[in-house]
């Protein structure tokens, strides 16, 4: 077990964080034992863990095999890097050193060191961007810090008291929301009935002070009143320039939850029947994108890749969408990169009315994964469509038929794409000069229950 958690460990470390994660290992401050890091560098250079006996001999060279004491090793392993991402955690929390430091100094009593290290540590804090609730933790701790001091040198002066329950209020504030945000959008998926507490002493607050100047309750507070009345288009508004606005106050996971409410809400308006939502969906791609926001380490989601294209489709911005197709094909996850790349162009070009270009980059892809490859041929169905070849037509349909009864694990995508081949036959042989027909057929598409192809079979009847 100890071997099995270590590996998987090791396998999170990017390149840099191996090498510094060495180094680590290598300070006696952190390591003194000489097997362990012998262990580590054999991981390293590709010793397998179940070579448990090669592994011993390379951390503890000439010893005898003992299996009990590779396993201490692996333990002890894993509790360094342990420590090593903890450390590393640490050093990249905004201000966490700097607090620190200030609580040292005022335990050793070191009054001059305590006034320098808490007047840096307030500089370093006000100056970098995050003003969100761990912006206001890490004040909280600062002046915590101040009003004990000052309790000591100045019992007289409540300020610091004053300054510290302001700030708790912000804190508790920001925390709340956020909660209540994530709250609302939960139940409403999982249909839950349960409430959080102090929602309404939360509203009450609010108003009796202006925190509009506050992004971290301001955003959020809006947030979730969109969340709570999504037909109150007015504080989705409020929401979205509050939140492009302010962006810059948010942390990374902070940012994810918004952009997936802002979006998530945008697409429910959509499929309302409110499309001009494709709109606001494109403002929060392209602002994420040129704030680097929607990226990961530098990667992006490949969903996040399809889910962009298809909004830019939508609002027509073709230029655009080539432009974003090409210059964040490298961005993707290696593995979905290539396929990714080539459906999303045909996709563009479909939409363009280019179908021989679509045509091609649709058959000189291999798509692995089932369900793009059903939208593929989905796609190439429309184009044998919208091109009057019947013909080729018939036998994609055959095939596709085929492909859908022999592949497993399609789930719910089965029926669907059952029900698509089945109208796009009956729509060949319907006899459109038939009124009462054409008619009928139609009346069948709009009542299909599981159909999410249904806007393009009935586009074809305003067509006709």
């Amino acid at each position: 077990m100890n071997s099995v958690k270590i590996i998987q460990t090791l396998d999170t470390l990017g390149k840099v964080e191996k090498s510094r994660f060495l180094r680590f290992l290598q300070s006696p401050y952190f390591n003194q034992r000489q097997d362990v890091l012998n262990l580590y560098l054999a991981i390293q250079e590709g010793v397998r863990s179940d070579d448990k006996e090669q592994l011993y001999a390379r951390a503890c060279p000439g010893a005898p095999y003992e299996p009990q004491k590779l396993r201490l090793l692996m333990s002890y392993l894993q509790k360094l890097a342990d420590q090593f991402l903890a450390v590393e955690q640490w050093q990249a929390t905004p201000g966490a050193q700097e607090s620190e430091l200030v609580q040292a100094y005022r335990q050793k009593g070191l009054e001059r060191h305590f006034q320098d290290a808490l007047h840096l540590a307030k500089q370093h804090l006000a100056q970098q961007p995050l003003r969100n609730s761990g912006y206001y933790m890490r004040q909280g701790i600062l002046l915590w810090e101040e009003a004990r001091y000052a309790s000591l040198r100045h019992p007289h002066d409540e300020s610091a008291l004053l300054a510290l329950s302001d700030n708790a209020d912000l804190l508790w504030l920001s925390q709340k929301l956020r909660y209540l945000c994530l709250h609302t959008a939960y139940t409403a998926r999982f249909r839950t009935t349960r409430h959080l507490r102090l929602r309404e002493e939360v509203e009450s607050v609010l108003q009796q002070a202006d925190y509009s100047a506050v992004p971290a309750i301001s955003t959020w507070f809006y947030c979730l009143k969109m969340l709570e009345s999504p037909e109150s288009a007015g504080y989705f508004a409020q929401f979205k320039q509050q939140f492009l606005a302010q962006s810059q106050a948010f942390d990374p996971d902070e940012l994810r939850d918004l952009y997936l409410f802002a979006v998530n809400y945008c697409i429910r308006r959509v499929n309302e029947g409110q499309t001009v939502f494709f709109h606001d969906i494109m403002d929060f791609y392209k602002e994420g994108l040129m704030q680097g926001h929607l990226l990961d380490k530098g990667v992006l989601s490949h969903f996040t890749y399809y889910n962009i294209v298809a909004a830019g489709l939508h609002t027509r911005e073709y230029e655009w969408v080539e432009n974003f197709i090409q210059r964040y094909r490298n961005a993707l996850e290696r593995s979905y990169r290539d396929s990714a790349f080539s459906f999303n162009r045909a996709r563009l070009e479909f939409a363009r009315k280019r179908y021989d270009d679509a045509l091609a980059l649709l058959q000189n892809a291999n798509y692995h994964d089932p369900v793009l490859n059903m939208a593929a041929k989905t796609m190439s169905l429309k184009i044998y469509y919208a091109l009057g070849e019947y013909e080729v037509l018939h036998a994609h349909l055959e095939a596709f038929v085929i492909y859908i009864r022999r592949k497993p694990g399609l789930g719910y995508h089965r029926n669907n794409y059952l029900n698509l081949a089945r109208y796009t036959q009956k729509l060949i042989a319907l006899n459109w000069n038939d009124k009462a027909e054409v008619s009928a057929m139609r009346q069948k598409i709009e009542n299909e229950a599981v159909l999410t192809e249904r806007e393009w079979l009935l586009e074809q009847f305003v067509r006709s």
